[in-house]
């Protein structure tokens, strides 16, 4: 059988895949890129249900401070987006409150007793902040040096405990920076005050259609984020890249720079001058021919999230106006819920709505074990319970499973994602995007670090890894 030879083989046809197999194609490499499922897109696939409802995994907007970035996604030649101003809230003490959480919004929301110990601790805390900075090692730490005590307990340690199914003070303070980042102590204490003595607090219902005053923008085409996989990919098969489809690799000899896999019943050898992967870690390892115990040990403790969708279609034309809702309280399933018609018209057909709601859970968690069904009843009886969904509308129901999705920042995970990339990056073999680097990106995020890893290599870059800048956290 004939040896295929590429300038760039790449792991997993996710948008950070496609991102730099389009770059390098662009350039003239020669480019292959390899994807196990039938659909391309990874975490940031699209799927139509019923053949007319259009659904994403979840919530995937495009949003950048990195005005090069926003210029190259918008001018692909097969993608166009549109500009949509953001509408969150979050489900708290039975009201709709907006998110993320304007404090006196939050405060007046809450019982009076409540709201005084919070409003007290807040003011005090941040004072405390200001004259003597507190170390921070965890998530806990970090909100608490923020936001004080009393509202960690309100704002923080249901909602995050409900996600990553582990106590805040377990979570590492990267995960905050990298999702939040630190806001400054004296304006947000100035702006509290006079909002707390001055704002009208009234509106709290589901029916509300103001906009949470930090809302801010974001971009989506009008069919799916799938659409912009399918760009980078529309595009790079035009410059000669090859992107192959329900590819198994079967096994990888990384000193030789040899990797096997099947397409069917075909046996496939290719040679590649760089390797480049997107699938997980521990996935990876075991492709190749290099083995070590003590590594096998160390991977085994950073660990990813799964998640569970379940789509819930509506004979409605809307449910409520915000593109998402986050849900804390313990007694309700799901985490978040995202109404894909609020993004466009187009997902859904006319006078018709639909609505996923996202589960995370752990593969050995009886969650996902779940079956459809059951599933299916408690998001439908806990969404009608509270008020967010008519019973006498919903349609029908179903259940994704999606493995991966998240890597979770546990204390120590740095350290040992160090000794695991610095073991995986030999050989010119190189890491990327979310799943591939352990990295909780955003789908700009993962762009914004395939074309950078792209620039790089094609620059002739002796190093051309950017995992030491993620894992240091060091923006591109």
């Amino acid at each position: 059988m004939a040896v295929k030879t590429y300038d760039e083989v790449i792991l997993g046809a996710g948008v950070a895949g496609l991102a730099y197999a389009w770059k390098c194609a662009k350039a003239g490499k020669r480019v292959l890129v390899l994807e196990k499922e039938p659909q391309i897109g990874g975490l940031a696939k699209s799927l139509v249900l019923q053949k007319q409802y259009i659904v994403d995994y979840c919530a995937h907007r495009f949003h950048t401070a990195n005005k090069e970035l926003l210029d190259t996604v918008l001018s692909l030649k097969y993608l166009k987006m549109y500009k949509i101003q953001k509408k969150t809230r979050i489900y708290m003490f039975g009201k709709y409150l907006w998110y993320p959480f304007e404090l006196p919004n939050l405060l007046r929301a809450m019982p009076i007793h409540q709201a005084c110990l919070c409003s007290v601790d807040f003011v005090i805390n941040a004072v405390k902040q200001n004259m003597s900075k507190t170390e921070v090692h965890t998530y806990k730490d970090w909100f608490i040096s923020i936001y004080g005590l009393q509202l960690y307990k309100v704002m923080c340690e249901p909602y995050t405990t409900k996600i990553w199914k582990m106590d805040p003070s377990n979570i590492s303070q990267d995960w905050a920076d990298q999702r939040f980042g630190g806001p400054n102590l004296i304006a947000l204490i100035r702006k509290s005050i006079k909002k707390i003595l001055t704002l009208d607090f009234s509106r709290h219902s589901l029916e509300d259609d103001a906009l949470a005053p930090d809302g801010g923008n974001f971009y989506y085409p009008r069919k799916g984020f799938q659409e912009v996989p399918d760009a980078f990919a529309r595009e790079c098969k035009e410059h000669g890249g090859e992107i192959v489809t329900e590819a198994t690799v079967t096994s990888i000899k990384t000193k030789g720079h040899i990797l096997f896999y099947k397409k069917g019943t075909e046996q496939h050898t290719v040679r590649y001058t760089h390797l480049v992967s997107t699938i997980p870690i521990p996935a990876l390892y075991y492709l190749g021919e290099r083995k070590n115990s003590q590594l096998e040990k160390i991977m085994k403790k950073n660990s990813y999230m799964d998640i569970v969708f379940v789509y819930v279609i509506i004979n409605k034309k809307q449910v409520s106006n915000d593109h998402w809702l986050y849900f804390p309280d313990e007694d309700i399933i799901f985490n978040r819920a995202v109404e894909f018609t609020n993004w466009s018209e187009k997902m859904a057909p006319k006078g018709k709505t639909c609505v996923c709601f996202d589960i995370t859970c752990y593969k050995q968690d009886e969650l996902w074990n779940m079956s459809d069904e059951d599933m299916s009843k408690r998001v439908v009886d806990d969404a009608v319970r509270i008020g967010y969904l008519p019973k006498d509308a919903i349609i029908d129901t179903v259940v994704q499973r999606v493995p991966y999705a998240y890597p979770v920042y546990d204390i120590g995970y740095k350290k040992r994602l160090i000794k695991t990339v610095s073991f995986l990056e030999k050989h010119d073999v190189y890491l990327l995007g979310r799943t591939g680097i352990f990295r909780y990106n955003n789908s700009d995020n993962s762009i914004e670090m395939a074309l950078q890893l792209a620039k790089n290599v094609l620059s002739g870059m002796k190093n051309p890894s950017i995992a030491e800048y993620t894992m240091k956290g060091v923006s591109l």
